[in-house]
C-alpha cells in the first residue's frame, strides 16, 4: 500500500511540474521562440534569419548599433520600403522582435 500512495505521490508531482512548464507566458509577455517566429515572418525577408541579408537596401542587423527604442520606432513606424507594423504586430510583439534582433549584433 505504501509503495501504491509513495507512486501516485510521484505520477501527481510529475503532472504538475510538467504542466506549469507548458503554461504560456503571461499576459502581454511574448516568448523568445515567438519573437524569433515573428522575425522570420515578417523580417527575415529582406534581412535573412540571421539579420545580414540585406535585400532591397534593408541594412545589416548584424552591425546595427541601433537603440531599442529606435529599434520598436522603426519596426512600429517602418521606414524606406520597410513597412510599418503598428496595428498588426502587438507592442509587446514589437519589442521583443527589437529585443531579439539583438541576438544578432556581433
Amino acid at each position: 500500500m505504501q509503495q501504491l500512495l509513495f507512486i501516485f505521490s510521484i505520477t501527481a508531482l510529475l503532472a504538475c511540474s510538467t504542466a506549469a512548464e507548458q503554461q504560456p507566458p503571461a499576459s502581454g509577455e511574448v516568448s523568445t521562440a515567438d519573437a524569433q517566429r515573428l522575425y522570420v515572418m515578417k523580417c527575415s525577408l529582406c534581412h535573412g534569419d540571421q539579420g545580414n541579408l540585406m535585400v532591397a537596401g534593408a541594412p545589416d542587423l548584424t552591425a546595427s548599433r541601433m537603440s531599442l527604442d529606435d529599434r520598436i520606432a522603426y519596426i512600429t513606424y517602418g521606414k524606406g520600403t520597410m513597412p510599418p507594423q503598428k496595428g498588426i504586430l502587438t507592442a509587446d510583439e514589437i519589442k521583443a522582435v527589437a529585443l531579439y534582433i539583438e541576438s544578432f549584433r556581433k
